[in-house]
């Protein structure tokens, strides 16, 4: 059965789309069969695999309002064992045209049903907020992971959030785990980057992953080639660390 994994974080900027992008391209290099959800409207995640939003006719949305199934959008990469079920811009409408529908919290839930036995991985990039989409991502889940970047604002954010998931543990989804807390983008020529990070680590302790990821200029250049860091800079810093962060997540997964 495969593992749920929502990656979410209400602050913009943390690097959601990238991390849940290199994990799901380096869980199908391991021959792990990956499904990517994108369920931000800003169709992140699509765009980095190089699919173009304008030419699909469906997506998350049609999956989210019930006009369509989501093995009817699902579109297969140049990955092998890589599979996206894609997101447009129409997204933006999802919590003004289910707010008031019959159990919406459960709508990606139940669309996931009939097909989430063929994937060992499911992977699902939330929005940066904590609205009903990612409140759909996370009944949905078994597990998320919440990328941070090392500065005072994330820290704070961050409290608000393991705040917003243990409501959802204890109204919608009982079994939700937070998988760790992933440091992003660090930057250890800054003094706040060591503080920060060793303020994570002391107040949530065993939830912060052991790897971290640097900031890294392939990083930033490879989605606008529609590539991970594995195919666009192989021997960087960064795929380096994903290829860590990939094993990580794999151990942690199992516990």
């Amino acid at each position: 059965m495969a593992r749920l994994i929502a990656f979410t974080n209400q602050k913009g900027g943390t690097g959601k789309t990238t991390v849940s992008v290199n994990l799901g391209v380096g869980l199908a290099k391991r021959k792990l069969k990956t499904l990517l959800i994108d369920l931000d409207p800003q169709h992140s995640t699509t765009l980095s695999l190089g699919i173009d939003s304008m030419d699909l006719s469906t997506s998350t949305y049609e999956v989210l309002l019930r006009e369509a199934t989501l093995e009817e959008i699902l579109i297969d990469t140049s990955i092998s064992n890589l599979t996206l079920a894609p997101a447009k811009l129409d997204l933006s409408n999802a919590d003004i045209n289910l707010a008031n529908e019959d159990r919406f919290q459960f709508r990606l839930k139940e669309s996931l049903n009939p097909i989430a036995s063929r994937y060992d991985y499911i992977l699902i990039d939330c929005p940066p907020s904590l609205g009903l989409l990612t409140i759909n991502a996370l009944v949905a889940a078994d597990n998320v992971i919440i990328p941070i970047l090392c500065d005072y604002l994330s820290l704070e954010g961050l409290k608000q959030l393991i705040s917003s998931i243990e409501k959802v543990q204890e109204g919608l989804n009982p079994d939700l785990k937070v998988l760790g807390i992933l440091p992003n983008m660090v930057d250890f020529r800054l003094n706040i980057s060591k503080e920060s990070l060793d303020l994570v680590k002391k107040h949530f302790r065993g939830l912060v992953f052991k790897t971290l990821i640097r900031t890294c200029v392939k990083m930033k250049e490879a989605p606008s080639f529609g590539k991970a860091i594995f195919d666009y800079a192989p021997h960087s810093v960064g795929a380096k660390e994903y290829t860590k962060l990939v094993s990580e997540v794999i151990r942690r997964a199992k516990e």
